[in-house]
């Protein structure tokens, strides 16, 4: 029993991690990589692995400062040098424009999941339905039930795609294709959504550090000096369970759609593609499996959704606040803040962007085009963030024992110039 009561203890301080990979799970594993390895096979395997490693800086910056910190990146953000808050307009802008289509995007994709499974209504029906849902959900629960509901469904889906993953096992000399980088023809659209959005996009990283905030408040661990420490190991493990299954998952997704469905990437673009991975699980397992695929990739996209509407929206709100902090303080006024996503922008930017992504939903009925363009369009600003993020850790966590070690440093200015050249090739096969 005393081993029970440890696995309660240990899971009870996980949280945001697992929110991160319900974000990350959501459309570039289940949607993108089962297409990559039933266009390309196994050839772009090394996407999934290049992404996680490249992008590991960037999301680790996010529960790191804001357990050193105690406050959220944004705050991080006001003190970039350069003009009086430009980072926080160049993420304020980014946010209205992904939150719709994002937003949209994973709504649709869950509402082709719960079309296929219930045989009933239209795609936009069912997103409509998410989208109401998770509204109700904000309003009621917030981060508490995002917690408790995100811990149960990604951990059936990673079982379940383990379970059909391990039945039907590709080739040893498969995985060779994780360290050998290639780049089949046609495939650069591909690739560059697969970087924009894989694990997820480095958005999530902001939502991350006030995801962490809450949670470890949550969980009564003192701020400053005496507890920093403790609050980072906390922080720090959830990330990296988080992000430890986003890449056990993108990899397993990969190899199922090259084992499975090779030659069936065009049924991977349509509404229907639930339906053909649902037939994968089927294949492998049996029709129970069928039934309970679906209903794990409802759960997920449901939770993506969850997350996506609460965190473009307190980044919407914490944006603001910044920006209001640094004009008051150029005026010599002092400003008591309030915690980012308490206030009415969220919620005006929650409702707002939900009701253009109902409208959207209508116009875009093909799900994966919608998520893939969104994805590319995500890449365009991801190296600026990323360098937000290196910027915040080494500059601004007072204490050099709370600041990342020196070869993670050096991994994310690598990661940053490795995706300027990504988005470079993403728009420059754009304009060709």
């Amino acid at each position: 029993m005393p081993r029970m009561g440890s696995v309660r203890r240990f899971f009870a301080r996980l949280g945001p991690g697992f929110l991160l990979a319900a974000a990350a799970v959501g459309a570039s594993h289940l949607v993108m990589s089962p297409q990559a390895g039933a266009l390309y096979g196994s050839a772009l395997l090394w996407l999934v692995l290049a992404a996680h490693v490249l992008k590991y800086p960037a999301f680790e910056c996010g529960p790191r400062y804001a357990a050193a910190t105690g406050e959220s990146l944004l705050a991080g953000y006001a003190r970039i040098p350069g003009p009086r808050g430009w980072a926080l307009w160049l993420t304020l802008g980014g946010t209205v424009l992904q939150g719709v289509g994002v937003l949209a995007g994973v709504a649709v994709i869950a509402g082709a999941v719960l079309r296929v499974h219930t045989q009933a209504l239209s795609v936009a029906t069912w997103s409509l339905v998410v989208l109401g849902l998770v509204l109700v959900l904000l309003v009621v629960g917030r981060y508490r039930w995002m917690d408790l509901l995100n811990k149960g469904m990604m951990l059936f889906l990673a079982a379940t795609t383990l379970v059909a993953f391990v039945a039907a096992a590709p080739p040893a000399e498969d995985f060779a294709a994780l360290v050998v980088p290639s780049l089949p023809a046609g495939s650069i659209p591909l690739v560059a959504a697969m970087l924009g959005w894989m694990p997820t996009g480095i958005d999530v990283s902001i939502w991350h550090s006030m995801w962490t905030l809450e949670k470890l408040d949550l969980l009564g661990i003192p701020a400053g000096s005496g507890g920093a420490r403790e609050r980072l190991r906390t922080a720090l493990l959830d990330m990296r369970v988080g992000y430890g299954l986003s890449l056990a998952t993108g990899v397993m997704f990969v190899m199922i759609g090259a084992t499975f469905l090779a030659g069936r990437g065009a049924e991977l673009r349509g509404a229907d593609f639930a339906q053909v991975l649902a037939g994968v699980y089927e294949q492998t397992l049996g029709r129970w499996m069928y039934h309970a695929f679906l209903v794990t990739a409802s759960f997920a996209m449901f939770s993506t959704a969850y997350t996506v509407m609460d965190g473009f929206s307190r980044a919407f709100e914490g944006s603001l606040a910044q920006l209001r902090r640094l004009r008051r303080e150029r005026d010599g006024a002092s400003c008591e803040e309030r915690a980012a996503g308490c206030g009415p922008a969220y919620w005006v930017f929650l409702t707002g962007t939900a009701l253009v992504a109902a409208l959207c939903i209508t116009a875009f009925p093909q799900p994966v085009v919608l998520v893939t363009f969104v994805a590319t369009v995500t890449l365009l600003i991801t190296p600026a963030l990323y360098g937000f993020n290196v910027w915040c850790v080494t500059r601004r966590i007072a204490d050099p024992a709370l600041r990342p070690p020196r070869v993670t440093i050096w991994l994310g200015w690598a990661g940053v110039a490795f995706m300027v050249g990504v988005a470079v090739l993403a728009v420059a096969h754009a304009a060709g």
